[in-house]
Formats: C-alpha cells, structure tokens, sequence
C-alpha cells in the first residue's frame, strides 16, 4: 500500500529547512494549493522563478515519484482539506464571546431543526419498542462524535434498567458482537456510515439474529446492513474555527428513543429511576433537584 502524504506539510517544511529555490517554489504553492494543482509544470515553475527539473526535484525529495505524483498529492490536498487549505471561512465570526454563543446556539437549533424532520414517527416507534423488549442492547460508535453518542445513548438506556454494552475498541466491537442473539438490539452511530469495525459489529449482530439499527446517512455501508436505518445526514456548514454541529442533532434523536423507549416500558422505569436517585442523594449528599446522574 502507498504511504499517506501531507503534502502541505512537507512543503511547509520546505519553507523552512529547503535549498532558496526549493523554498521559493513551496511558497508560491503553499499561497494557492488550488491553483498550483492546476497549473503545467512550466507554468508553476515560471511563477517560482525555478527552472522545471527544480519542480521535479522538489517532488523527489519529499518522497513522491515526480510531478504527476505532486500534482495528484496537491489535488488530494484540496479534496480532502478544503477550506483548511485555503484558510477560508464562509460564516461570520464571533467577536466576542456573546457572538460565539450566539453562533453557536443559531447552528445547534438548526441541526436539531434539520433532524426532526428526518427522523420519521415509525421509525422511531420500531427502535423504540425493540428496545423496550430487548434482553441485550449493544451500541457502537467509533471516532470523536459517534463514540461520545455511542456512550450518551449508554447513559440514557442503562438507567431505564436495559442491560446495555458499549465497546469503543474496534476488536471488542467485533468480540461483543459475536455474543448477540434474537433477543439482542444493535445500535451502530456512524457520520460517514463507513466505520469498518460498527459495519461488521452489525454485520456479525444481523448473522446471530440481532435486530439491527444504523444511525447513519442514507445508502452508505452501514446503512445498508442495518434492519432498520434512522438516516442522519450531517453537512459541513463552512466555519473552519466552530466544532460541527452533528452532535446537537444526535442527542434530538437520542432523547427521542429514549423518552419513547421508557414511555412503552411503563410504570418499571419509574422505579428505577427512583433507585438512583434515592442512592445518589443519599450516597453523595446529592442535590435532589439536579437532572438525574448529572
């Protein structure tokens, strides 16, 4: 397999620790990554001041096998990064701290806006009432927002009394999996819908007779080995300094399975919420008029 190549960085490097010509010519690239995948060789050399066999030495000190190479590296650069290349911000910054919250707030509202209108009345029964009967319930999620809705979701169900797993490691995912049977219920979150370890978690749910449920976008991997998809779509919204609201959007959806969940569950769920509360306040001089476990 090739190695993975941060181009930018190693011409950012250039900048630094490279012959004058070398330097010259990664900073005319480095000022526009776009345009420099675009332009001919003798054209990127003629803006540089270098001569072309300058361009192909460039690239082979980096470890690429030419210009070609340097011209698809660039390309990839911009695919992949985007506005964190070219340092462009399509919102509005926050000025002060007010500003950001208000930006902040403003996306967050929209994301659960977004959501609410993807998230159907039946599926959110299906899952619901799956839950509600499961004698197993298994999550997963790998990566910064799934793994952290895998472990929220965790916290919503376990208190309702559901006996619930959540392994982050990919080779625990696939371990737990193996244990499923017809009375277990998986949930897989996933952004991309092409995280391989919940694809297989799924995958391997499904072939012991898991229900199986995919948080994810529509027609991606996951979704396709999935029972039953609650599509969730997240797009980029352009500000390279905000974290992505993603995460708003998952805990609507959550807290809507979980509120369903613990309305067909009935009168049992209230007991058990009374359970912890009850030790908390006794346990750790607990505020009783906190949210329950916060």
């Amino acid at each position: 397999m090739k190695p993975l190549v941060d181009i930018v960085t190693l011409l950012q490097q250039k900048l630094v620790a490279g012959t004058a010509a070398e330097q010259r010519l990664a900073d005319v690239i480095l000022q526009d990554v776009e345009a420099a995948s675009r332009l001919s060789i003798a054209d990127l050399a003629e803006r540089a001041s270098v001569s072309e066999p300058t361009v192909t030495r460039l690239a082979t000190s980096m470890g690429l096998e030419g210009t070609r190479d340097l011209k698809l590296s660039l390309a990839q650069a911009i695919a992949i990064g985007g506005s964190y290349v070219s340092g462009d911000d399509d919102v509005e910054d926050g000025d002060t701290g007010q500003d950001s919250l208000g930006l902040i707030s403003r996306y967050a509202i929209q994301a659960i806006r977004d959501v609410s209108k993807s998230l159907t009345p039946d599926a959110l029964e299906e899952i619901s009432d799956a839950l509600a009967k499961a004698k197993m319930v298994q999550i997963f999620g790998t990566g910064g927002v799934s793994s952290m809705a895998a472990q929220q979701m965790e916290f919503r169900l376990f208190r309702l009394g559901l006996n619930v797993r959540v392994p982050l490691d990919g080779r625990l995912q696939r371990m737990n999996a193996a244990l499923a049977s017809a009375d277990a219920v998986f949930i897989g979150f996933s952004l991309s819908g092409a995280a391989s370890s919940v694809i297989d978690s799924l995958n391997i749910g499904r072939q012991y007779g898991a229900r199986t449920f995919a948080i994810t976008p529509p027609s991606t991997p996951l979704a396709r080995c999935a029972d039953t998809v609650i599509p969730y779509r997240y797009v980029e919204d352009g500000h390279i300094y905000k974290p992505n609201s993603a995460s708003f959007a998952l805990m609507a959806i959550m807290d809507a399975i979980a509120f369903r969940t613990a309305e067909i569950m009935g009168p049992q769920v209230i007991e058990n919420l009374r359970r912890i509360k009850q030790t908390l306040t006794i346990a750790e001089t607990y505020d009783a008029t906190l949210p329950l476990g916060d």
